[in-house]
């Protein structure tokens, strides 16, 4: 029996799997560096919760 070789979608793909997985280590370490941090923390915290606040603005603003 022999062996099948790769497609180039099958390579593609497994590819994709790999970058996936480096891109969701980094956020993880990314996340625990922030928390980590009392200054990060109170920094992202603004920026999130300012950002928030934009976007609802937006929203009403439309009607």
């Amino acid at each position: 029996m022999e062996a099948e070789t790769p497609t180039a979608m099958a390579a593609l793909l497994a590819d994709l799997g790999t970058v996936a997985t480096n891109v969701i280590t980094q956020v993880g370490t990314i996340c625990q560096t922030i928390v980590d941090e009392p200054l990060l923390l109170l920094t992202v915290g603004f920026l999130f919760i300012g950002g928030c606040i934009g976007i609802f603005g937006r929203l009403l603003s439309r009607g």
